[in-house]
């Protein structure tokens, strides 16, 4: 009896232990699961740190947990940590992660994002493997048909990735898109003819698609046979009815170019542009570039007169056309024009606010400033939001009218529109500005408080010049614009400059200048700013330069004031008849500058 007790005892106790180790691996799966879910909420709200460690708790509570094991090992993958991406932990983290691959060898997404994991931390082996593996499961699914041709043709199993390709294609039918494909694979492989094969295939299956014979003109491009190539082109613009091929015939146009035929380009361009089958955007891109072509080579501009004469009859009621029109003109130097073809642009869409930016800098280069303003004053009833590029564009051509109260109301404006609470009187609240602060506007705002500032030195505030001066350089401390004008404007006084601001500028002027040096206005700052240190013979090397850089068709005030700078320079130097000499030339470009003509006269130097 005490013996049949014992084994009673004995075994019950057993049982009793198994049913307490299932009931913990139980509830450890289900606190596993939990930490799981919840892991994927975070990880859909981004919190990607608090998702890793969620899951990693999942993993570590149930190792039997494939979903977690997928999350938490290619996670735990990605880590940045020196720890975790030795060999062996690497290994580990692949080990966790194809837990899942073992026991859902066919689930395709899952999979499909272990295999991108695997190739983007440079495991293309162990990826082609992945997508080898579901391709087995599902030999018919082109997406990773697609995937392996290009993981095999990015590690040079060339004959793999063209089998690949294939098999795509045997399931999604034929296309010029697999053709490029194919014959780039060809030509990585070395097999030239087995390209040309497959283009001519392709060809005599579809004989009245132009776009094979395109192709054809290109591969015959690509290897370096011109003669073939326009031959092949020029078939493909025969399939073509008349009036048809824009596309073709701006192939054409392409190896005109290329080979030197402008007369021949020409004409192709003239032809593409009136092809019915290309739309206005591709006509309008087409004929932007053929301009910029035209304006950088200083060629024959009547040829771009005689495609506009056509776009314009095609296209009679299209702003874009009649924006572009203005662009041309205006690089042309016939401002007059430019501003009445944005003005038609304008009348026909009054909501785009390039067109506006466009007419206020043809007014502006008019010296019509009144008519700049009235611009301005049209936008901002007119647009649905003014950009800050327009309000700068209005304080700028109000500060060269002299008009600075307006400038700086101008300013304050966009200010208010922009980052409410900033102004432009005081310095700059960069706790404030981080709430409207983006990527796009602060460039603008650089720019508007290096404006303000020149509008207040203008008004001999340097107080409230410098101001935003330092606020455009706490948003950017090497904003060459903003060095420059800050430096000379320390210097430019001819009072005594102290010389912590001496030092100042010669470091703000040494930065602009380092990141520009063939600027013209950053070395005759940089000049004058050694001139007040008294290194005369570095100043007038670098004035000298600014001078040649800046050319004879400067402006004559520009060029006067560098022409002066050179002459003080030249006076410090004890060269005197170079000085007048040069003090004479400023002269003829700024004859009304009273001292230059008491430097003439006195054959002295003198201070304002």
């Amino acid at each position: 009896m005490p013996m049949l007790l014992l084994l009673l005892l004995t075994g019950g106790g057993l049982a009793i232990a198994r049913q307490k180790g299932a009931q913990d691996s139980r509830q450890r799966r289900e606190a596993a699961r939990h930490y799981y879910l919840t892991a994927a909420q975070y990880s859909a709200l981004g919190q990607n740190a608090e998702a890793a460690e969620l899951y990693k708790k999942a993993y570590r509570l149930d190792t039997t947990y494939a979903e977690a094991a997928l999350q938490y090992g290619v996670r735990r993958w990605g880590i940045p940590a020196d720890t975790l991406s030795t060999p062996v932990e690497r290994a580990e983290s692949k080990r966790i992660s194809k837990k899942f691959l073992k026991e859902y060898p066919g689930d395709f997404f899952p999979n499909l994002f272990l295999s991108n994991v695997m190739e983007r931390g440079g495991e293309f082996d162990e990826s082609i493997a992945v997508l080898e593996g579901i391709n087995r499961q599902d030999p018919g699914n082109t997406d990773v048909l697609m995937h392996l041709s290009a993981l095999y043709l990015d590690t040079r199993q060339f004959d793999k990735a063209l089998d690949a390709i294939n098999a795509y294609e045997r399931i999604e039918g034929e296309g010029i898109e697999l053709l490029i494909r194919k014959a780039g694979m060809m030509l990585a492989m070395g097999d030239t003819a087995a390209a040309l094969r497959e283009t001519d295939r392709m060809m005599a299956r579809y004989p009245a698609n132009t776009q094979y014979a395109i192709f054809k003109g290109q591969l015959f491009g690509y290897i370096n046979q011109p003669d073939s190539a326009l031959k092949a082109l020029k078939y493909a613009e025969s399939l073509e009815k008349p009036g048809y091929g824009g596309p073709v015939k701006l192939h054409l146009a392409d190896y005109y170019r290329l080979t030197g035929d402008s007369v021949a380009y020409d004409s192709k361009i003239y032809e593409a542009l009136l092809a019915e089958d290309l739309d206005f955007e591709t006509k309008n891109e087409v004929m932007a570039y053929y301009l910029q072509t035209l304006i950088r080579d200083n060629a024959d501009r009547s040829r771009g007169d005689r495609i506009f004469t056509v776009l314009r009859e095609q296209y009679p009621h299209e702003p874009d056309l009649l924006a572009l029109s203005a662009r041309y003109n205006a690089a042309k130097s016939d401002f007059p024009q430019a501003l009445d073809d944005i003005g038609y642009a304008i009348d026909m869409d009054h909501t785009n606010p390039d067109y506006w930016e466009q007419a206020i800098v043809y007014a502006f280069m008019l010296d019509d400033h009144q008519k700049a303003d009235s611009l301005y004053n049209k936008a901002r009833q007119l647009l649905p939001k003014t950009p800050m590029r327009i309000y700068s564009l209005a304080g700028t051509n109000a500060t060269v009218m002299e008009q600075f109260d307006r400038a700086l109301q101008i300013y304050q404006i966009a200010l208010d529109e922009n980052f409410p609470g900033q102004k432009i009187s005081q310095k700059a609240d960069m706790d404030a500005l981080a709430t409207f602060l983006t990527y796009e506007n602060i460039s603008d705002l650089i720019s508007l408080y290096t404006e303000i500032g020149d509008a207040y030195y203008k008004q001999d505030d340097r107080e409230h010049a410098f101001i935003n001066y330092d606020n455009a350089l706490s948003l950017d401390p090497d904003n060459a614009l903003t060095l420059n004008n800050y430096a000379y404007f320390l210097v430019e006084e001819n009072t005594p400059v102290s010389e912590a601001d001496l030092e100042k500028a010669d470091d703000m002027s040494r930065r602009a200048i380092s990141q520009n040096p063939d600027n013209p206005t950053y070395l005759d700052t940089r000049a004058w700013v050694l001139f007040r240190k008294k290194d005369f013979d570095q100043a007038r090397e670098l004035e000298e330069r600014a001078i040649e850089l800046l050319g004879d068709d400067a402006d004559a005030d520009e060029k006067g004031e560098y022409l002066h700078h050179l002459g003080d320079i030249l006076f410090m130097l004890n060269e005197l008849d170079k000085a007048i000499e040069m003090w004479k030339m400023a002269l003829k470009a700024c004859p009304d500058d009273s001292l230059l003509h008491k430097k003439v006269r006195d054959r002295t130097f003198y201070y304002e």
